[in-house]
């Protein structure tokens, strides 16, 4: 608590204010960065970007390469594509170990990526591929739009047969 009463908690300022019965609480007097562009602005323009993701699913091929933390917004932006390559060492997650620990009240998860690392989110399905490092993962990616049509509506991409049709076959 400064002087005055007054402390500095992350994006806000709140002072000293006695509440019923003369119990001590802190009330919100500043929202730090409500005015230069720190504030809502923030919420706003992840929540424009989540909802053109959104649209673009029905437009186009939509793919994510997670390289580090996909955290909060980041992590429910990285689900909105169609397809997620995840490089190891990585996680997607809505909140960090240390916030559940905090709020279950016990260690429980040791790292964010025993939450949302590969071998959670590959082996469910959340992740369609993984990749050793940023490199593979680029190319993975690259890989898979050899199979997207140029376009919407365009034909398959479809490159030589080296099996012919008129093979013979046998039971």
């Amino acid at each position: 608590t400064r002087e005055g009463g007054t402390r500095e908690t992350g994006a806000r300022e709140t002072r000293t204010a006695t509440a019923g019965e003369g119990e001590s609480r802190y009330k919100i007097t500043t929202i730090i960065g409500e005015k230069d562009g720190l504030g809502v602005e923030n919420l706003q323009g992840s929540g424009m970007i989540a909802g053109e993701t959104s649209r673009a699913y029905d437009e186009v091929f939509t793919i994510s390469l997670v390289t580090c933390r996909s955290v909060g917004i980041g992590s429910y932006l990285v689900r909105l594509g169609q397809r997620v390559v995840q490089v190891d060492n990585s996680c997607i997650i809505l909140t960090g170990a240390n916030s559940l620990n905090n709020v279950l009240g016990r260690q429980v998860y040791t790292s964010n990526t025993q939450l949302g690392g590969t071998q959670i989110m590959y082996n469910n399905g959340v992740s369609h591929h993984t990749a050793k490092d940023d490199f593979t993962g680029v190319v993975r990616i690259l890989d898979w739009l050899a199979y997207v049509p140029k376009h919407k509506g365009a034909p398959l991409p479809i490159g030589p047969v080296s099996d012919p049709i008129t093979r013979l076959t046998t039971p």
